[in-house]
């Protein structure tokens, strides 16, 4: 008995030390994981790197610094910037020609077609969504960080100026000159001799007359780039066989520079850091720096809540005429996964089992709209950019109607060629105020907030990709029913021939 109880208490002192000794190893090993982890890590950084940005902003506030001092705190954030515009300009022309390479209008053609045709008209609706709620709430109007150095001369420009320089930069004349200059009406004022009566004396004098030309400013003419790629690429789609070279090489381009973003990411945490600290340490009130950017958090909220729960559920109904709540319901894990992993083409597979399974909907069309939609369906970011675009063209003191006009049409061509690289939006936000000559102002606090923005503009995008699905099902089901049922009726014929 004595041994037995003996063998018993050893046995327990064994799995007690046994428990003492795996505890810590537990607690490394999942320390371990989770480093391994590059998402985790970067995020865990990014998130470090905006505590250190605020803590240090807010202490170099109350010193007073001299601008030499804060030109020095922000230059690490200003490199970050540049390295980031620097690549994203040729990451977007070979994803663009890559893209249109790879659409065949003859394979799918009526599928390709509505939904490329919803692609397009809700990547509008989101732009469109975002500037109406940006110009009514106005969240920048009470902060001014003006910055003339960088501003274009605009004053003089009409409406009709405007469109022109658009139509203009559709069609740019040299490729090479559209990455760093676009086209822009131009007024000089020109003195013309003329003689006026007064008193019954004749008097020479001269007047002063506005001249109208056509010039170029600094910026990147993103519309004439997307558009001049993508025809590129259509036309490389046209015989694969003679260009393969030419998309390879574009393949094996945009392979290498998302590599490159790859690296430089990891270099957020200590950009951001420098952003942030410079942001606020020059901030002459920071009480109201933070409310203007509460009231552009509280615009981007609002406009993606009317958007999500009104204006996509009313879509649904008129053309699909079923209960788009009830859709939405169907679709909640779909969203959360892409709440979650900030990515819609990881909620794929979570999409394909809430179209195909929950709703119905044909694997023809769900197996090759989900792809194509989660690679170019960008409403919610296209609502982002707008936003972002005019909340930071009010507190640089760059808002005007033509600037409003450009934001919505450059956010609506930008948001179809976004490439799928953590924080594209803030990129192409970036080349997308470089092409107004608008300063990036408050950027880092912008980025500060991406963990949340990233995550609203996931689920809009995520949600989008099926209901995209649904509608394009909607519109081509009896199609496909009739391809079936002619398949169906062949396939007797061609048995009976191989007989």
């Amino acid at each position: 008995m004595t041994s037995e109880v003996d063998k018993v208490t050893t046995a327990k002192d064994t799995q007690v030390e046994i428990v003492e000794e795996t505890k810590p190893d537990g607690i490394i090993s999942r320390l371990k994981s989770f480093v391994k982890s590059k998402n985790k890590l970067l995020t865990l950084l990014t998130i470090i790197g905006v505590s250190v940005g605020f803590i240090a902003g807010f202490v170099l506030n109350g010193l007073q610094l001299s601008d030499s001092a804060l030109l020095w705190i922000g230059l690490p954030g200003e490199l970050y910037m540049r390295i980031l515009t620097a690549t994203i300009l040729p990451l977007i022309v070979s994803s663009v020609i890559v893209g249109a390479a790879s659409v065949d209008p003859k394979a799918n053609g009526r599928i390709s077609a509505i939904a490329l045709g919803y692609i397009i008209l809700t990547n509008g609706f989101g732009s469109l969504f975002g500037l109406i709620f940006a110009v009514i709430i106005k969240p920048g109007s009470g902060q001014s960080v003006v910055d003339d150095s960088v501003q274009p001369d605009t004053q003089n420009l009409q409406t009709e100026d405007i469109f022109a320089d658009l139509i203009r930069n559709l069609f740019p004349d040299n490729i090479v000159g559209s990455t760093f200059q676009k086209s822009q009406t131009k007024y000089k004022i020109k003195q013309l001799p003329s003689v006026e009566n007064v008193s019954g004396i004749l008097v020479n004098t001269t007047s002063d007359v506005f001249t109208k030309s056509v010039g170029t400013i600094q910026g990147t003419n993103i519309l004439g780039l997307i558009i001049l790629c993508a025809l590129f690429g259509m036309a490389a789609g046209r015989n694969k066989q003679a260009t393969e070279p030419f998309i390879k090489f574009f393949k094996a381009t945009e392979t290498v520079i998302s590599l490159v973003l790859g690296w430089i990411i990891w270099y957020t945490p200590l950009g951001v850091a420098s952003l942030i600290a410079h942001a606020i340490a020059k901030a002459s009130s920071i009480v109201t720096s933070f409310t203007s950017l509460g009231m552009f958090l509280l615009t981007l909220t609002v406009a993606v809540i009317v958007y999500e729960f009104m204006f996509m559920p009313l879509m649904y109904f008129i053309t699909v005429r079923k209960n788009p709540y009830r859709f939405h319901l169907t679709a909640v894990k779909a969203i959360m996964t892409a709440f979650v992993a900030l990515s819609t083409a990881i909620a794929i597979p979570e999409m394909i089992k809430c179209v195909e399974n929950k709703n119905k909907v044909d694997p023809k069309v769900s197996r090759f709209v989900l792809p194509l939609a989660a690679a170019l369906n960008r409403d919610g970011s296209a609502l982002f950019i707008c936003v972002t675009s005019i909340y930071i063209c009010e507190i640089t003191g760059n808002i005007h109607s033509g600037n409003v006009i450009m934001v919505g049409i450059l956010a609506f061509v930008g948001s179809l060629a976004i490439p799928a690289i953590p924080s594209a939006s803030i990129v192409t936000l970036i080349i997308i105020l470089s092409s107004l000559g608008v300063p990036p102002a408050n950027i880092g606090l912008i980025m500060a907030l991406e963990w949340f923005t990233d995550r609203l503009r996931s689920t809009i995008n995520c949600y989008g990709c099926m209901m995209c699905t649904a509608i394009t099902f909607r519109f081509t089901k009896d199609y496909i029913k009739s391809d079936d049922e002619e398949k169906d009726k062949l396939n007797p014929l061609m048995e009976g021939t191989h007989m």
